[in-house]
């Protein structure tokens, strides 16, 4: 025999002495409460049918056995229920519903990345004409190996880019690789989150909080004190409305730029052409003070030659950088300037091919006419 714990029907537990080769059956025809059809007995998470006898069950001395009822029906027993079909069950699970993602935790990101590379802001920082934050070594480093993102295709350099001036949260490493909010208004103190808006100025590029902006209401900026316009205030991560607003004016300073660049290259050929035809005419007046100074020192007046000079003497214009102009050389043979103690026909076999009638093919040998090397 032995003494085991078995629940009663009202909540409580009863002691009951039995023997192992009672039937679970037995057992719960004895105990008031459990001798309905519906109860079934159990043991170490294990239900216990009827006909089983306690000790091949595990039970022991001092086992405490638990108790529940069956519920027919319902769903999840292995029955079937008329009021639905697999239809409907397979229509439940057809369409997978994307996962909902904390509109907060995307302006924090936004505000605490790279929106090139997704990194940690660090400093120094820039943004681009639609309010983007980037850390420039990243964009540097993006536009030298030539591997900028195609949707920011409209940064062609450093020039499409605007430093900006973070203020860092006293106590927090503003170089830190934790993706908190590292930085904060200079005036009101408002943290970088995502939750209050902010605004880069363009000619200074300090960043302040709209609600700053609002309650100076001055002209300057409230840190550094320079001028600015309403035009220079760039929104950070604005709304849909403020970026198309951004990129229309984005796109009408670039047309604006290239329409002043055409202007500038099409006066700047007028004026080069002008300003060429200067230098020719003073390369030429140049030129003839020297002439006239050399025919002075060799004791002829101006309007005189000499053999000499006419043999050396080269009408060459001197080409101002970036003219057409040609220079003109007036020709002569070698033979007619002679060096000094120089034989006129050796010095001009250097030059020409006037000997060429006294070579002669020979049995050995075939000699070529220097015009035919």
């Amino acid at each position: 025999m032995m003494q085991i714990f078995v629940p009663k029907g009202d909540g409580g537990t009863l002691a009951v002495r039995v023997s192992a080769e009672e039937s679970v059956g037995a057992l719960k025809r004895r105990v008031r409460g459990l001798d309905h059809g519906d109860v079934y007995l159990s043991f170490a998470g294990r239900p216990l049918a009827d006909d089983a006898r306690l000790g091949d069950c595990g039970v022991g001395s001092f086992c405490s056995l638990g108790f529940g009822v069956r519920v027919c029906g319902g769903g999840g027993d292995g029955g079937a229920t008329g009021a639905e079909s697999r239809d409907c069950y397979l229509n439940m699970y057809a369409e997978k519903k994307p996962d909902k993602v904390d509109p907060n935790e995307i302006k924090l990101a936004k505000f605490t990345n790279c929106a090139m590379t997704s990194e940690p802001l660090k400093p120094p920082c820039v943004i681009d004409f639609l309010g983007n934050i980037y850390n420039k070594e990243a964009v540097v480093h993006a536009l030298l190996t030539k591997s900028m993102p195609k949707r920011l295709g409209y940064i062609k350099g450093l020039k499409d880019l605007i430093p900006v001036h973070f203020t860092s949260i006293p106590g927090v490493d503003s170089n830190g690789e934790n993706s908190g909010s590292k930085f904060q208004c200079p005036v009101t103190g408002l943290e970088v989150n995502g939750k209050f808006k902010f605004v880069a100025l363009r000619k200074c590029g300090h960043v302040l909080s709209a609600r700053a902006l609002k309650e100076v209401s001055s002209a300057s900026c409230a840190v550094c004190y320079a001028p600015f316009a309403e035009v220079d205030k760039i929104p950070l991560n604005g709304s849909e409305e403020e970026v198309s607003i951004l990129r229309e004016r984005m796109e009408a300073e670039k047309a604006m730029i290239q329409e002043k660049k055409h202007k500038k290259v099409k006066n700047g050929k007028v004026d080069r052409t002008e300003k060429i035809a200067g230098d020719v005419a003073k390369v030429q007046a140049e030129e003839g003070r020297k002439l006239e100074k050399s025919s002075l020192q060799t004791g002829k007046r101006k309007g005189e030659s000499s053999p000499d000079l006419e043999v050396a003497e080269v009408a060459t214009v001197v080409r101002p950088k970036g003219s057409d102009l040609v220079s003109v050389t007036k020709k002569y043979k070698a033979s007619d300037k002679l060096p000094e103690n120089a034989t006129k026909a050796v010095y001009a076999s250097i030059f020409t091919s006037s000997s060429k009638g006294t070579f002669k093919e020979t049995y050995s040998c075939r000699s070529l006419p220097l015009g035919r090397n």
